[in-house]
């Protein structure tokens, strides 16, 4: 049997599967075959695919490029005492003082949990935004991380945006492609220093609407540099931020110390940005 994917005009993608083992209705269509050669590949409202074998690769690189350019931060300390009580602070005081403000993570647009996962490894609290909880949990066999992140003290599952906490976020990553309206209240909460990640059309398949949503972030961010996986895919996904650039801001040290990845490292990161010759030559890009 053949798996059929619409993914433009004038493309269409076709996997070869076994059967069918799943196909839950809800809010959203959840549909789950079986293959030789992937794995399970999900599929989601007959129109966005998760496959298996390649799970890995997004989830790895989507979370870490985000998260290993985020700058540390300091908390503010309180005014200053007269100096005849500063003199008797104790060094303790000190350091709780200078701690690092903790880094906080919004994940909306989807049911990729492993982007969860690897965010856990910078320690980040990482707010899941998705109010189909029966297909969510349809997903216990699919994603290799399901238990761990649901029961993760840095997992926090809201299934309304208007039931997260008031705040400003480091890092938000969509799973879909934002429209400007989407874009722009997601911006409203991000803080000068935060970076938004979400996927775009791929210009091979698509270069039209590629150009499109990349001008739609131009709106809102100085920066917006598209980057890509080097799976076969009609995504591209592009970084964007008000202050944090992609490779200027990026902490090798950060990368180094991240533990059991099976696919990112510094060295995919930067090759991440590459632009072809044609591409490059549009100015599309704000570096």
């Amino acid at each position: 049997m053949w798996l059929n994917r619409q993914i433009g005009q004038n493309f269409r993608e076709e996997y070869a599967i076994k059967d069918k083992i799943l196909d839950v209705r809800s809010e959203h269509i959840l549909e789950l075959f079986r293959t030789d050669a992937l794995g399970q590949i999900a599929l989601f409202d007959e129109s966005e695919v998760l496959v298996e074998k390649f799970l890995h690769i997004e989830s790895e690189l989507v979370a870490h490029i985000g998260a290993c350019c985020l700058q540390e931060r300091l908390q503010t300390p309180p005014n200053p005492l007269p100096t005849d009580k500063a003199n008797t602070q104790s060094s303790n005081q000190t350091i709780i003082n200078n701690a690092l403000i903790p880094h906080n993570a919004l994940i909306v647009g989807g049911f990729n949990l492993e982007i969860a996962y690897q965010l856990f490894k910078h320690d980040m609290h990482t707010f899941f935004v998705q109010s189909d909880s029966k297909v969510l949990d349809s997903l216990i066999s699919f994603l290799p991380h399901f238990k761990e992140v649901r029961e993760n003290p840095l997992f926090t599952h809201c299934a309304k945006m208007i039931d997260l906490p008031i705040q400003k976020y480091s890092l938000i990553i969509h799973n879909r492609t934002p429209n400007p309206h989407e874009i722009d209240a997601l911006a409203r909460l991000m803080q000068e220093e935060s970076v938004f990640i979400a996927p775009l059309p791929h210009p091979l398949f698509d270069e039209a609407e590629f150009e499109i949503s990349l001008k739609d972030f131009g709106k809102f961010f100085s920066i917006v540099m598209p980057f890509f996986t080097p799976i076969f895919s009609h995504k591209a996904f592009v970084f964007a931020s008000k202050r944090i650039h992609p490779l200027a801001d990026f902490w090798l040290q950060k990368c180094d110390m991240i533990e059991n990845l099976a696919y990112y490292n510094a060295d995919i990161h930067e090759a991440a940005f590459a632009l072809s010759t044609n591409l490059a030559s549009k100015n599309l890009i704000k570096s």
